[in-house]
């Protein structure tokens, strides 16, 4: 990490170009990237990459040739990697030797010509489940413990807002409040903005049970949904544990090993189009940047109970 001063004054002119000097350009292309998500699923993709030619400097971009790339690609084949895995890895190499080319630190990107798995980009691939199966992960922590009434509220804020797993390991207990007669949280999203959703009444009674559980001396800049240390509560929880949670309690169901946090952000979406929430309202609820996004997540579109196999007989 770079050494900070506390007055600007402190750092002279020749301080401050060494101590830019240190920083990687990958870091510099890196830090471009508002998502936490982005930068971790792109850091993880440059430094295999690196590790996997030996590299040991900066310096040694220089050498990839296209053959490298392949070569990279190949090998996550070879592992079982997802295409959607692959498509994304390639695309960050391409991503940081596009930002190189700009620096002038590479002649050419090597990425370019290489082609990448052909992924689906009309529609997401994560499981939508029904209401059934909503109901029952949303039953499925128990109410007689602290860390069941946590994990109930961590299922119902995804299913009753359809929010990124980020931004609800991001809130605070000041994050739950009342505006203009309505319940709000206020979720951090992607760029570092604040998007304000209003609740319904039993993901509000969920929440408030859960708060109150916890007591009343938790201070207002403390994790909404914490780590529990013995009777109290700690740090955030990290996105990892999470999902632990929401698979743990799929499983206890019986529900499918593909379900994630992501599949109770598209079973909102789904369900809130099947209500006839206007998809424009939908797009802006979840925080799409484009309704062509929120397109992808309508799996009304695959309407399983028309499908022509149900008409043949033999």
């Amino acid at each position: 990490m770079l050494p900070v001063k506390s007055h600007a004054a402190d750092v002279d002119r020749s301080d401050l170009t060494e101590m830019v000097s240190r920083v990687p350009e990958s870091s510099v292309w890196l830090a471009n990237f508002t998502s936490d998500r982005t930068r971790r699923a792109y850091r993880m993709a440059i430094l295999e990459f690196a590790a996997a030619m030996g590299f040991k400097g900066e310096h040694e971009w220089r050498e990839v040739k296209p053959a490298h790339v392949i070569a990279w690609r190949k090998s996550m084949e070879g592992r079982g990697m997802s295409d959607r895995t692959i498509h994304t890895r390639v695309s960050a190499l391409s991503s940081l030797f596009k930002h190189l080319c700009e620096k002038q630190m590479v002649r050419d990107n090597p990425v370019r010509s290489v082609r990448r798995p052909q992924v689906n980009s009309d529609q997401v691939e994560s499981v939508v489940m029904t209401k059934k199966q909503a109901a029952a992960l949303l039953s499925a922590p128990p109410g007689d413990t602290l860390m069941g009434m946590r994990d109930r509220a961590i299922v119902a804020t995804f299913l009753y807002t359809g929010a990124r797993i980020e931004s609800i390991c991001q809130l605070k207990v000041k994050d739950f409040f009342e505006d203009g007669g309505y319940m709000v949280l206020d979720f951090k999203v992607k760029g570092g903005r604040i998007k304000r959703v209003a609740l319904n009444a039993e993901h509000i009674s969920i929440l408030k049970a859960y708060l109150a559980k916890t007591g009343p001396e938790r201070a207002t800049e403390s994790a909404f949904f914490g780590r529990m240390k013995g009777k109290g509560h700690g740090e955030k929880l990290s996105q990892r544990h999470v999902r632990n949670i929401i698979k743990k309690y799929a499983r206890m169901v019986g529900l499918s090993e593909r379900i994630t946090p992501h599949s109770a952000r598209a079973t909102f979406i789904t369900e809130a189009l099947e209500a006839g929430v206007p998809i424009e309202q939908v797009q802006a609820t979840v925080d799409h940047k484009t309704i062509t996004t929120t397109k992808m997540y309508d799996k009304r579109r695959i309407s399983h109970r028309d499908s022509a196999t149900f008409k043949v007989s033999y």
